[in-house]
This record gives structure tokens, sequence and C-alpha cells, in this order.
């Protein structure tokens, strides 16, 4: 089991800007749709003055980049300002606690024991905080927007005599929401009665609105079609905002991760997933120091796979009902201590226990007790390079930052346990690679071309995504957008306009 030491690097330390750059693009944040709406600005601006000239071209430049501004930042930036209010109104620590949890971590129990505040209360205030700027942003995107647009183009037609109100819009929609503070106090006494699963139900909405990209962003496309379409001047007008907002939804949220699965799955024999190129050049100079602690350029892959992987093992019968836990196992580092007496020689216990101690503190305490999961118990007893907790502490630093071992911070152990997967997934690409071209043997110029090979890949699959996301927002569905209109009508001309045109005929 032991192994001998070798250094380890610091997680994100100087990486190439490739690296960083593509890593970014292949996460699950913001910045590949920031990078994508970059191109769809321009293109649908320039498809926009290709048809309906200057008043269609300014409407869409206005459109696009203060929509894009509220859709990307809105409900997070309005999210935050709501928090800073809640915890003036509420008395609330200046602390902001993540509110999903799995079997290992629960930043909202931590924060709950810490502070003894009521659940029923943060439950309160996280749901109409995120409701609130869920609406606020929708409002501003769907109608106030649309709304702005409008009376700018009229203002270039003002001699025009057109109606300044669109009679078939109606009344112009109003969202008013409840105060934080009415809606976390109101009716407490009567709620003392009610069954918990109220709270935790409104603690589960908020949480997908608050930590989920795509829940955040699906949320205001839904406000910001709809509104789009009830503030448009014409039903003309109406059908292609309809159909260019919500054929784009696939584009920007799905298309990107779905091609880049398709095409991992080609190259790896089924396999969907790969180590972003950040992580894998970080594993690529723990490789190194291992050839340099080898005090050799090479070493056979026999030797590499027993070292890296450890045994391979799964974990022993005795102790698979030793664990808790619905969906991830868990077991206390005190229980697993006893445990250890039976399965390990009496001579190798105290080390077992020192890396089983570091193991454990890769996440927080549960009320007080340090706990490893089932994948750690394994790692442990197997033994092997990539099973180290101090390599693992800086291996998921490359790809969630210090956030997973922040109590108050959530990060789900089954993203953890994946991107473990994925670390074990190119070392095996590492030994395939040697025994097809290098004879057998890991030497640092495999550990390169593998590492290279990887970047490759990932800049080539998730860079088709998304040009084919770029293609089809900027050009395709403008172009569909506007024959639709044409198939309709008769007509080229831009419907939102029609009504000056028809003034000046």
């Amino acid at each position: 089991m032991a192994i001998k030491p070798i250094k380890i690097p610091i997680a994100n330390t100087h990486m190439p800007m490739a690296r960083n750059f593509v890593a970014k693009m292949a996460s699950d944040g913001f910045l590949p749709v920031i990078a994508l709406e970059a191109f769809v600005e321009g293109g649908r601006t320039y498809q926009a003055y290709q048809r309906g000239g200057f008043d269609e071209a300014r409407e869409r430049i206005t459109e696009e980049f203060s929509g894009a501004v509220f859709w990307l930042g809105g409900v997070t930036a309005l999210n935050w300002l709501f928090e800073k209010i809640g915890q003036k109104i509420l008395k609330l620590p200046n602390v902001v606690v993540d509110i999903a949890s799995d079997d290992v971590r629960n930043p909202l129990g931590n924060y709950l024991q810490k502070y003894n505040i009521l659940e029923k209360t943060m439950s309160r205030f996280k749901f109409i905080k995120v409701i609130s700027s869920i609406l606020l942003a929708n409002a501003f995107i769907g109608f106030c927007l649309p709304k702005i647009n409008q009376a700018i183009t009229r203002s270039y037609h003002k001699n025009d005599n057109i109606p300044q109100e669109n009679p078939s819009t109606g009344t112009k929609p109003f969202f008013a929401a409840p105060s934080m503070q009415t809606f976390a106090q109101s009716k407490d006494e009567q709620e003392k009665k009610k069954d918990i699963s109220f709270g935790l139900n409104l603690l589960s909405i908020a949480n997908k609105f608050e930590s989920d990209r795509n829940y955040k962003l699906l949320s205001v496309d839904a406000g910001t079609a709809s509104g789009r379409a009830i503030s448009a001047r014409n039903n003309d007008e109406r059908v292609e905002i309809l159909f260019r907002d919500l054929s784009s939804i696939y584009f920007y949220m799905f298309n990107m991760v779905n091609m880049n699965t398709w095409l991992n799955k080609l190259e790896q024999n089924g396999n969907g997933t790969r180590l972003d190129p950040v992580s894998a050049e970080f594993s690529t100079k723990y490789m190194e120091q291992y050839l340099i602690s080898k005090g050799s350029p090479k070493v056979s892959i026999e030797e590499f796979a027993q070292d890296m992987l450890g045994k391979q093992q799964e974990i022993p019968e005795s102790l698979k009902d030793k664990f808790s836990g619905k969906n991830i196992k868990i077991i206390t580092l005190d229980k697993f201590k006893e445990e250890l007496k039976t399965l390990v020689p009496e001579n190798e216990l105290k080390s077992y226990e020192e890396i089983a101690e570091k193991m454990s503190k890769l996440q927080p305490e549960i009320k007080g007790q340090a706990i490893l999961t089932s994948g750690q118990v394994k790692d442990i007893l197997n033994g092997g390079h990539i099973n180290n907790p101090e390599f693992l502490q800086e291996f998921f630093k490359t790809r969630f930052g210090k956030k997973f071992m922040n109590k108050y911070k959530f990060i789900a152990q089954s993203d953890l346990d994946k991107h473990k997967q994925e670390l074990i997934d190119y070392i095996q690409n590492v030994i395939e690679t040697a025994r097809k071209t290098n004879a057998g043997e890991i030497t640092e110029r495999l550990l390169h071309k593998v590492s290279n090979h990887n970047l490759k890949m990932n800049a080539i699959n998730w860079g088709s995504g998304f040009v084919i996301s770029a293609l089809f927002l900027s050009t395709i569905i403008p172009k569909t957008q506007y024959l639709i209109t044409k198939l309709r009508t008769g007509s080229s001309e831009f419907p939102g306009t029609e009504e000056y045109r028809k003034k000046s005929a």
C-alpha cells in the first residue's frame, strides 16, 4: 500500500492561456454563452440590416445587447442585491450560503446550526429572492426593453403621425412581488404546525434557480419570449419573435454539450466525457514528478499502472454494510478506523489511519463528525499516487477551486466523483497510448503527447459545437425567421415598421 511520496504541483499555476481558455469554454459556466453572444449580436444585426435597413438593425443591436446583459447577469446580480437587502431586513449574518445538499455536503445545515436560524425563514427568504429576481429580469427584457426600442423607432418617424400605442398589445403587464420581510414573517404562528416539507420544497425550487446556469437562463427565456410576443406591434412580428426566441434555446444551452459528448463517444469508443485540459496538464506535471522520483526516464506500463492506480480492488464485503446515506454511501472516520483494524496488517495500521484523516478533510464535517465516502474508502485501501488525498485536494482545485472544501458552499459529490473518473480514464488513455505507440513504456515525451492530444480534442469538440451554435443563432435562425414571414405574407419587409411604410405609401 505504501507509495513513495512525490512532489505535488500547485493547482492552476503556470497554466498556458490556451488551456485555461479551452477549459473555461468547456465548463458549465457563462463564458461559452458570453462568447457565443458576441457572434450572435453581430450576425443578427447584419441580417437585420440586410432586410430592414437602419430601423431593424438598430432595434436588433439594442435588443440583443441590452437583453444579453440582463439575460446573462440579471438574475445573478439581482440575487446578490436581494441577498444584501435580506441580510439587512431579516438581520441575517453576512454569509451567503448555498442551499443544495447531498449525503456528503449540507451547507444550509451547517449555516442553520451555527447561526441558530429557522429553516422556514431561510426557505421563504431564498424563494422570494430568486422569484423576485426572475420576475424583474423578465419584466425588463420582455416588456420594458421592447417598449423602449419601439419608442426609439417612433422617434425616428415622429412626423409620420403614427399612434403611440398599439391597441393589439392591450394593457401593460405589471409585476408586484411581496417584500422579503412580509413574505418571511407572514403567518409565522399558523405555519408552525404545518409540515416542514413546504420549506424544503421552497428550498429545492430556490436552489435550482440560484445555482444552476441553465435554470437561470431558461427562467428568463420563458418570460422573455412571452413578454416580447405580447409587446410585439403586430402578429407577423409576434410569430417571428416566438420562432426566433424558442428555436434559439437549444443552440444557446444544449448544442455545445451534446456535440462534445457525441464527438467524444466517436473518438473514445463510447466514452462521452474527457478530462479538461487544465486538469490534464496538472496531472501530467504530477506524473513527470513520478518519473523523477523513479530515477528513470521511462517505466513499464505495468509498473506505471500499479503505482498510479493502486490495487484497483472493490471494497471488502465485510465493510459494505457499515455505510449509511441515501444516495452516496458514507462512513464516519472513527468507525472506519475501527474497521481498519480488521482489514490491514497491524504494522501498517497507523499509515492507513493518517491517510484516512487527510482524506476526510476533503469535505466539511457533518454535525461535528469527520466522514469518508465509499469512493474515498476504496481509494485509501487501494493506494496509488492518484488516490493520495494531498494530490486529490489540488486536483479538485483545478476544476472547482477551493469551494469544494467550504462548509457554506456546495459542490455535488457526484461531480467530484465524475471528475475523478475522468482522471482514471485519462491515466488509462496514457497506458493505451504507450501500449500502441511507445513499446509499452511511459516516458515524459509520451505524457506530453497525450496531454497535447487531450487539449486538441477538447478544442475541436467544443469548438465544433460552438461553431454550429454560432451559425444557427447568427444566420440560419434569422434567415428562417424571415422566410416564415415571406411565406405567410408574401413580403420580405420588416414587420415591425409596417405601419410606417403604409403611412408613407
